[in-house]
């Protein structure tokens, strides 16, 4: 079938005296079909040869495939398998068949996307971005992903981005809370699109169920939470753009040392866009539409710089919440009670009831635990042992150092470990862990082992045996039968001259006492 210029050409060739055998050499094809063009007009369209598809049959089913979201691979496949008239014809007609029928559905009126502008002070929205191979130059850095937490305002096109190694919740609100701060206020509605990390689903109206921590944050900042309908991203186009604008604009063609470098430069490019380079949606310096926004912005709470997320802990049965793996203990009336977290960034309170009844300072490693000796006084009365353990561990966690003193003690004095225990725990209850740390660093640099030697560098006011009214007799006569100031004293100088005196004989000191 010829197409339109070899017509042209036909009747041109013709026109100027040309046979029909020479033209039909001259295009490549019958000197009969020449003839036949000649007769015809020059602007006939050929006719088309009526030929059933063989993807027509299927017409109805895909339709149908089309409303369960299937992709045209799956359609095939569908087809090819189906038992009563099998698809055969080739890939590219079925892809052919089925391709107007998809841009027609996308040519739907409810599926224009229709733009908006948003009010000042109004809008803030956010969304996660992920780079795998991340372009550090550094060798142990190479290969590893990031992520970073995306944010912009709808009026002024300002934006803030900030790179993090996870995407957890506490990171994510960490990160909306740091933005704020840099906004100076914060707007009026929060806009995300369905991450779990906010909601867990959709009620029977199909309104977000928040999670407790993001509900918390919005209620006590001020914002109202918003997102996206499902699978309807769009509804949050200005920062999925700016997801986008970021690898293609920032992290294109550049190379990072680390993670500090990425931050510097990072915040380099924030400022380069936001105050140096107007936004193409306002033909303005996005900072300068921000000071109008401001001033419609809410205030930062007090507590922003040391907020503590929401959560909620169940107390296990060794009367110890868990929280990202690690453990911290409660009073042991609350076990198998439901309590509230607050997650604060060097610090975890626990609440019942809104009234605090544990406090400690936040662990950042994993499976590492947190005690507080007095949250176990109703049980040590019928168990003593489990004292001398739990102020063991106590000790142990207060500082590297201790944990070694400690542990060499028990070796030289495990016949008195309950005595140097309870000793060793109620010193540092007396002079404050800063002094008590200082003095055990000191009485291991020289080499004596004992409650006694501590409590003579540290210089505590006298005990008071009732301090011990809990303990065996027999334990509190140990305890509290400590020798005299001066005698710990005297006996410490005598050992520090018999010291001195087999150094100066080059002798070796065996340091056990």
């Amino acid at each position: 079938m010829l197409k339109f210029m070899d017509r042209s050409t036909i009747h041109n060739l013709k026109r100027k005296g040309y046979t029909n055998v020479e033209i039909a050499d001259w295009v490549q094809c019958h000197r009969d079909t020449v003839a036949k063009v000649l007769r015809e007009p020059l602007d006939q369209e050929p006719a088309s040869r009526p030929r059933a598809s063989q993807v027509a049959v299927f017409h109805a089913q895909i339709e149908q495939w089309l409303d369960d979201k299937l992709s045209v691979r799956r359609m095939l496949e569908l087809a090819r398998a189906d038992p009563e008239h099998p698809y055969q014809g080739s890939d590219p007609a079925f892809y052919a068949y089925v391709r107007p029928l998809r841009r027609a559905r996308r040519a739907r009126p409810a599926d224009v996307p229709v733009r908006f502008a948003g009010l000042p002070g109004e809008l803030l929205q956010i969304d996660w971005g992920e780079v795998r191979r991340f372009p550090f130059t550094q060798p142990d850095l190479e290969g590893q992903t990031r992520y970073f937490f995306a944010a912009r305002l709808k009026y002024s096109r300002w934006m803030f981005v900030q790179f993090t190694t996870d995407m957890r919740e506490e990171t994510l609100l960490r990160c909306l809370i740091a933005c704020f701060g840099a906004l100076g206020g914060v707007p009026w509605v929060v806009t995300t699109d369905n991450m779990k990390t906010v909601t867990y689903g959709r009620d029977e109206q199909h309104q977000p169920l928040w999670t407790p921590a993001f509900r918390k944050l919005a209620v006590e900042f001020g914002f109202h939470p918003d997102a996206c309908a499902v699978r309807m991203p769009q509804q949050k186009g200005a920062v999925e753009n700016l997801v986008k604008f970021v690898k293609g604009n920032f992290l294109a063609g550049r190379q990072f040392v680390d993670d500090a470098d990425l931050a510097q430069s990072c915040q380099q490019w924030q400022h380069q866009v936001n105050a140096l380079r107007p936004s193409d949606a306002t033909e303005q310096l996005p900072v300068t539409l921000l000071a109008e926004e401001r001033a419609r912005f809410g205030a930062l709470p007090p507590q922003a710089a040391d907020y503590g997320f929401l959560d909620l802990v169940k107390v296990t049965r060794e009367s110890v919440v868990r929280l990202a793996t690690n453990g911290y203990s409660v009073p042991v009336q609350y076990v198998g009670q439901t309590l509230t977290a607050r997650i604060h960034p060097q610090r975890i309170v626990l609440y019942h009831n809104e009234v605090p009844v544990a406090e400690h300072p936040r662990l950042t490693g994993r499976n590492q635990r947190r005690i507080e000796p007095a949250h176990f006084e109703p049980v040590f009365a019928a168990k003593p042992r489990a004292r001398v353990m739990v102020y063991r561990d106590w000790l142990v966690a207060l500082a590297p150092e201790v944990a070694a003193y400690v542990s060499e003690v028990c070796r030289r004095r495990y016949h008195d470990l309950a005595a140097q225990m309870t000793a060793l725990y109620d010193l540092a209850q007396q002079v404050g862990q800063p002094e008590f740390i200082t003095a055990v660093a000191l009485a291991s640099e020289q080499q004596v082992f004992g409650a006694e030697y501590v409590q003579a560098i540290a210089r505590p006011p006298q005990a008071d045996s009732a301090s011990h009214a809990g303990l065996p007799e027999a334990l509190q006569r140990q305890v509290v039968a400590q020798p005299a100031q001066t005698e710990v004293e005297r006996d410490l100088a005598l050992y520090e001259q018999y010291v001195a005196n087999r150094q100066g004989s080059g002798v070796a000191v065996g340091g056990a006492v």
